[in-house]
C-alpha cells in the first residue's frame, strides 16, 4: 500500500477461490469489506492459481516487466512453487524481491506461523505495555505488520536506488520480529547499559517527565513537558510554581525517578480539560495556561471516535473521502505530502484519483498473448497481442510465446494460415516494453535481447502457411520488427510505422532486422526512417510497399483479413510455401554470418543507450554524447 500511495503500478495476485479472506472483513459497506478496501487503495487485483503451470507462467510473465515482488508467504513456499528469487532473478536481473515473514527467511523460527500478536509478545513490546503491575497488553494497532512493511518499503525504494548504479536487483528480508524488536529504543539502551529490564510505565515515558496521561476533573489529558521551559509552565498550570524549584524535580531523569508522577495527577484533579484547545484551560491564570498552550505539548484527551473528524486530520488529508459505492466511508493516505500540498506521493504533481480495489477486479487475468482458432474449421490461427495498457508494448514473455506458437502451428497441419493484431485499437505494437532494457548492465544481456528477437522472428519467418499482421495504429520498434517478418501487412489509415530509436533509446537493430527491412522498401528508405525517426502514415506505407493494402477503418479491419485468409487458405499450400521459404533464404544471404554483434555492442553499452532509457522515463528529450 505505501508503494501504491508512492505512485507505483501495484498488482496484487490473489487466490481464485475467493480472493484475499480480507475480503471477508467487517464492517461491510454496499456488500464490501471497508477494511480490505483501505488497505488495498491504489492497487489493481489479478486472480492467479500459483500451483497451476498456466498460473506459474503467467506469474513469470509479469516478473519479467516488473520493478518488485513482494511475498508474504511461509519461507521456502515459493521456492516449492519454482518461483523464489533464484528463478525469478534469471529472468528479470534487475528485479528486487521482498520477503516479509513472521521470524525471518531462515533460523530456528523460521517456520513457524507469524502473527502480530505473536511478534508483539516474543519481541517484548507486550511486556513494556499496559499498566504497572498489570497483564501483558497488546499494542492497540497491529504495530508489528505496520512496521515490516514499512521497513520492506525502505528496503525495496533502497534496492531500486542501488539498481540505478549497479544494475541489478536484491533480495530484501524483513520479520515480524525484528520490526518489533527495533522499535525498543529506549528501553534496548536502558538494559544494555544497566542490566534492568524494563517494564511497562502505562501512558509514561522512560526517560522523560512528564510524559504521561493526566486525570483532570472531567476526563484525561496529556502532557510532554521535557525542557526546562515547559516544565515551568506545567507548573504554574497546575498551581505549584515552586516545583520549579525543588531540587526533587530539577531535571528530566530527577522528576523521572522521583514522586513527580503522583503529585501531576494531585494537582490535575483541579483542572478541566479543554476540548478544542482553542479557549485556553478553564482556570487561571490565563497567562500560565496560555504559554502551556504555546509551549507544551498538550491535548485533551479523546477516544478515537472523537478524534477522527478533527479539523488537523482534514486540512493534512489522512482522513480522505471513500468511494461513493462504498458508503461515502472515510479512509486514510499516505502519511506525507509533497511541498505542492498533494497527498498522493507519486502523482507528479497532480492530484490524481485515487484507486480502489473492487469484487469486480477479482477475476483471473488474461494471457499477454490471446491465442483463437477461426474459420469454419478452426484454420486461422488469431494472435491478439493484449496489453493495450500499454500500446501492446513487447515483453520478453511476449516475444518467447510467439516463438512457441510458431513451432505449434508447423505441427498443426489443420492449420492454413496466422494472423496478428493488437488489442484495444490504438496500437499493433508500441515497441519492446523499455523498463525491461534498465537491467541491462553487460554485453551479455544486449546480445541475448536481440538473439531473441532474431531467433523469434526467425521462427516467424520459416512458419511454413502465410502470416497476416492486421495494423491499427502505432506500428513501432519490436512491433515493426514482427510485421515486417509477416508475409503480408493490412493496415487501416492510424498506421504510424517506424523505428524511432535514434530520437528515443539510441540503441540498433540486428542485421537480421536490417537485412528484412532493406527487402520491402530498400537500402535508402531504411536509412530515412532511422536517421530521421520519422513514423510513416498508412499512405506512405502503400506507396513504398511496406502494406500491401490500407482498409477504410478500424472496423473493416477483421473482415477485410478474414477474406485474405480464405483466398490464401484455397491456394496451393506448397506453392506458398516453398516461395516463403525461397525469400527467407534470399534474405539469410545478405545477413553477415558474425551478426553484426559488435555493432549491437557499440550501442547497447554505449553512455548513449542509457542515456535514452532515463529520458524516455523521465519524460525529457535525450542528451546525445556520440560515445
Amino acid at each position: 500500500m505505501q508503494l501504491a500511495d508512492l505512485g507505483a503500478d501495484v498488482i496484487k495476485v490473489e487466490n481464485p477461490d475467493g480472493g484475499d479472506i480480507a475480503r471477508d472483513s467487517a464492517p461491510f459497506l454496499d456488500g464490501e469489506s471497508s477494511p480490505f478496501i483501505r488497505l488495498n487503495r491504489n492497487k489493481r487485483s489479478l486472480a492467479m492459481n500459483l500451483k497451476s503451470p498456466e498460473g506459474k507462467e503467467l506469474f513469470r510473465e509479469l516478473v519479467r516487466g516488473a520493478d518488485v515482488v513482494v511475498e508474504n508467504l511461509r519461507p521456502g513456499t515459493m521456492a516449492d512453487l519454482e518461483l523464489d528469487y533464484l528463478r525469478l532473478s534469471a529472468l528479470n536481473p534487475g528485479l528486487v524481491y521482498v520477503a516479509a515473514s513472521g521470524w525471518g527467511q531462515t533460523g530456528p523460527y523460521s517456520q513457524l506461523a507469524g502473527l502480530d500478536i505473536m511478534a508483539q509478545a516474543m519481541s517484548g513490546l507486550m511486556s513494556i505495555t499496559g499498566e504497572p503491575n498489570g497483564n501483558p497488553v497488546k499494542i492497540g494497532v497491529p504495530i508489528c505488520d505496520l512496521v515490516c512493511a514499512l521497513y520492506g518499503t525502505i528496503g525495496a525504494l533502497a534496492a531500486l536506488r542501488v539498481r540505478e548504479e549497479a544494475g541489478h536487483g536484491q533480495f530484501i528480508d524483513v520479520s515480524l520480529f525484528e520490526a518489533g524488536v527495533s522499535l525498543e529504543v529506549w528501553e534496548a539502551g536502558r538494559y544494555f547499559a544497566t542490566g534492568e529490564v524494563p517494564g511497562p510505565l502505562g501512558s509514561a515515558h522512560q526517560t522523560s517527565a512528564p510524559y504521561q496521561a493526566v486525570r483532570a476533573a472531567d476526563g484525561y489529558f496529556t502532557v510532554g513537558a521535557t525542557t526546562p521551559r515547559n516544565w515551568r509552565s506545567f507548573c504554574d498550570v497546575l498551581d505549584h510554581p515552586e516545583w520549579a524549584s525543588e531540587e526533587r524535580f530539577k531535571d528530566n531523569p530527577s522528576r523521572h525517578a522521583g514522586a513527580l508522577g503522583s503529585a501531576a495527577a494531585e494537582g490535575g484533579r483541579a483542572l478541566r480539560r479543554d476540548p478544542d484547545l482553542r479557549s485556553g484551560l478553564q482556570r487561571p491564570p490565563a497567562a500560565g495556561a496560555r504559554l502551556l498552550l504555546e509551549r507544551t505539548a498538550f491535548e485533551a484527551g479523546r477516544r478515537r471516535a472523537d478524534r477522527l473528524p478533527d479539523p488537523f486530520l482534514r486540512h493534512a488529508g489522512a482522513a480522505g473521502p471513500g468511494r461513493p459505492r462504498a458508503g461515502g466511508a472515510h479512509f486514510g493516505g499516505a502519511a506525507g505530502a509533497r511541498e505542492d500540498g498533494c497527498r498522493d506521493l507519486g502523482t507528479q504533481g497532480k492530484r490524481g484519483r485515487r484507486r480502489y480495489m473492487s469484487e469486480d477486479a477479482l477475476k483471473p487475468a488474461e494471457p499477454e498473448l490471446l491465442m483463437e482458432r477461426r474459420g469454419d474449421s478452426g484454420e486461422i490461427v488469431w494472435l491478439t497481442l493484449n496489453r493495450p495498457q500499454a500500446r501492446n508494448a513487447l515483453t520478453f514473455a511476449m516475444y518467447e510465446r510467439i516463438g512457441e506458437v510458431c513451432l505449434e502451428v508447423n505441427a498443426d497441419p489443420s492449420v492454413r494460415t496466422v494472423v496478428f493484431t493488437g488489442a484495444g485499437g490504438r496500437a499493433f505494437a508500441a515497441g519492446t516494453d523499455i523498463s525491461q532494457f534498465r537491467a541491462f548492465a553487460k554485453e551479455e544481456d544486449a546480445l541475448a535481447y536481440e538473439e531473441r528477437m532474431d531467433r523469434v522472428l526467425g521462427a516467424l519467418e520459416t512458419v511454413r502457411v502465410p502470416t497476416i499482421a492486421a495494423i491499427a495504429g502505432a506500428c513501432t520498434g519490436g512491433g515493426a520488427g514482427i510485421a515486417a517478418a509477416c508475409d503480408l501487412r493490412i493496415c487501416t489509415p492510424s498506421l504510424k510505422f517506424g523505428f524511432p530509436i535514434a530520437r528515443t533509446l539510441g540503441n540498433t537493430l540486428s542485421m537480421a532486422n536490417f537485412a528484412r527491412l532493406t527487402m520491402l522498401i530498400g537500402a535508402g528508405r531504411v536509412k530515412d526512417l532511422i536517421f530521421t525517426a520519422r513514423l510513416v502514415g498508412a499512405d506512405e506505407a502503400a506507396a513504398i510497399g511496406l502494406v500491401n493494402e490500407v482498409v477504410p477503418s478500424e472496423e473493416t479491419l477483421e473482415p477485410r483479413v478474414m477474406q485474405i485468409c480464405a483466398t490464401v487458405s484455397a491456394n496451393a499450400p506448397l506453392t506458398m510455401e516453398t516461395a516463403k521459404e525461397a525469400l527467407r533464404r534470399i534474405r539469410l544471404q545478405m545477413t553477415p554470418p558474425d551478426g553484426g554483434s559488435d555493432l549491437l555492442l557499440k550501442a547497447y553499452m554505449s553512455e548513449d543507450f542509457r542515456e535514452g532509457i532515463e529520458a524516455f522515463f523521465a519524460k525529457r528529450p535525450a542528451r546525445w554524447k556520440g560515445r
